[in-house]
């Protein structure tokens, strides 16, 4: 008896001391508000993907916690906490973002292994922006093949200075942040109390200027938005990192090579020149970027191009795809463009065969069919997004199946599948993981309604008694 009351002793001590701190709508702002930087896990207590995680986000909480300075790692049940899910626009399951001071910094986009946040989380800790003590110390950071972003201040305080610094910390992995109240350094360099974006050596070239001092207003995002604008440029290099805000300008002029950035600056310059020479004199209505083919496989795929050919893309506001048939050089470019212009090109569209029979309980969508069988019919759609490697979507599809087989004879609403690892489909279909599905009601068709709830038949059934434009007619109730 003793052993089992000792052992109950043990595992009641376990579950009261893990690290993860739990956040609820009462003590989430003055909780996070204390720690300098947190990693917040919004989370569904049914969630497959959770359940994974929680081993890994528990271990990784007691090593940060003791990382100098500590990092708090917290959790949210996005189930019971629905109007921080709601706040935070948590979609999906799990969600982790990333806190500073209490204020959001971004999403979490590292590992999700326990040394993997360790390490991610580690560096998020760390300063966000360089302190530059020497002429020497801020000319090697000037020699980096990126762009830098340099603070130049007299003191280390002020209006401006608190901004860079809020901005530096938010966007660490942007962009390369130093700062520097070297005399020395702001004579040769800079000007007192200005931030400087520095175009790096490489990219230099007659079209665009190699400096760009900030003069506007002190705000923070007034800043960012300065150094966005200028480390794209009037032709981005596109990398991972600044993906996101190419993504935020379309539509997007983007030519893919087959030339590594550190590998081959040369090459990487040969042809950025040639898409500059063409930007200065047509001017497109469009953001303009390079990019190396290795760095973007998935955008390789998805257009079907072929390695070692350099190729213009358009990618516009609805994800639709304009692709090149001609091998770039500045002759193909300007004809491209020009046709983009007229409107004489036609979209490339990623797409599996269409079925040749579609008669099943689940209706088979593909790239070519998705307008007509989901966004034209004149009926409720229900449809899954899955991957033919998903584990869970292979757990579904069985549910899916009966869930049609039971909606068979209703001809107001259609069960859908289409397998979005090999088929375009619009850009409003926020689709991050496997399986994602939506439901559209049919006299609504431009803003899909994410479905969260429970992958069970009935969970479903439940779901669209309350939200199909009329009752749905199950066949086991006829």
């Amino acid at each position: 008896m003793e052993k089992i009351v000792l052992l109950l002793m043990v595992c009641v001590l376990g579950v009261q001391a893990s690290d993860v701190v739990d956040l609820t709508e009462s003590n989430f702002e003055s909780t996070l508000k204390g720690a300098d930087v947190a990693l917040v896990e919004f989370f569904a207590p049914w969630c497959g993907h959770c359940k994974k995680l929680t081993p890994e986000y528990e271990k990784a909480a007691t090593s940060l916690k003791k990382n100098t300075p500590p990092v708090m790692l917290a959790k949210v049940d996005a189930t019971v906490e629905s109007s921080l899910a709601s706040r935070f626009g948590v979609s999906g399951y799990p969600t982790l973002k990333i806190f500073r001071n209490g204020k959001e910094s971004g999403p979490y986009e590292g590992p999700r292994t326990a040394d993997g946040i360790v390490k991610f989380m580690a560096k998020q800790a760390s300063p966000a922006s360089r302190a530059l003590l020497s002429v020497s110390e801020t000319q090697k950071f000037l020699d980096a093949s990126d762009y830098s972003v340099i603070g130049f201040f007299d003191k280390e305080e002020g209006a401006l200075y608190d901004a860079f610094k809020a901005v530096a910390s938010a966007n660490r992995d942007d962009f390369r942040f130093a700062h520097t109240t070297d005399q020395a350094s702001i004579s040769k360099f800079g000007q007192a109390n200005t931030v400087i974006v520095f175009q790096p050596k490489v990219l230099h070239n007659k079209y665009e200027d190699k400096t760009h001092k900030y003069t506007g207003a002190t705000t923070e995002s007034a800043l960012k938005d300065f150094i966005v604008e200028k480390t794209l440029g009037l032709v981005a290099l596109m990398t991972v990192d600044n993906e996101k805000y190419l993504n935020n300008k379309r539509p997007t002029l983007i030519v893919f090579f087959d030339a590594d950035p550190v590998k081959n600056p040369s090459g990487v310059k040969y042809i950025r020149n040639r898409v500059l020479k063409v930007v200065a004199e047509q001017k497109p209505s469009l953001t303009v970027a390079v990019a190396n083919t290795a760095d973007f496989p998935s955008h390789i795929q998805s257009l079907a191009l072929k390695t070692g050919e350099a190729r213009a893309v358009i990618l516009d506001q609805d994800n639709k795809k304009f692709r090149s048939e001609e091998v770039f050089s500045v002759e193909t470019l300007q004809q491209y463009l020009s046709a983009y212009a007229s409107g004489s090109l036609q979209p490339y569209i990623k797409s599996e065969a269409v079925p040749s029979d579609n008669s099943g309980p689940v209706v088979t969508v593909v790239g070519k069919t998705f307008d007509d069988l989901v966004e034209n019919v004149d009926k409720d759609v229900f449809i899954e997004f899955y991957a033919p490697w998903c584990g869970h979507c292979k757990s579904l599809a069985p549910k899916w199946d009966e869930l049609g087989s039971k909606l068979s004879e209703d001809e107001n609403i259609v069960i859908a599948k289409i397998d979005a690892t090999a088929n375009d489909f619009p850009s409003k279909f926020g689709v991050r993981g496997f399986p994602t599905i939506y439901f559209l009601p049919k006299n609504d068709k431009s803003s899909p309604k994410k479905y969260e709830g429970p992958r069970e038949v009935d969970d479903f059934l439940k779901y669209l008694k309350s939200h199909a434009s009329s009752t749905p007619k199950v066949k086991d109730e006829l």
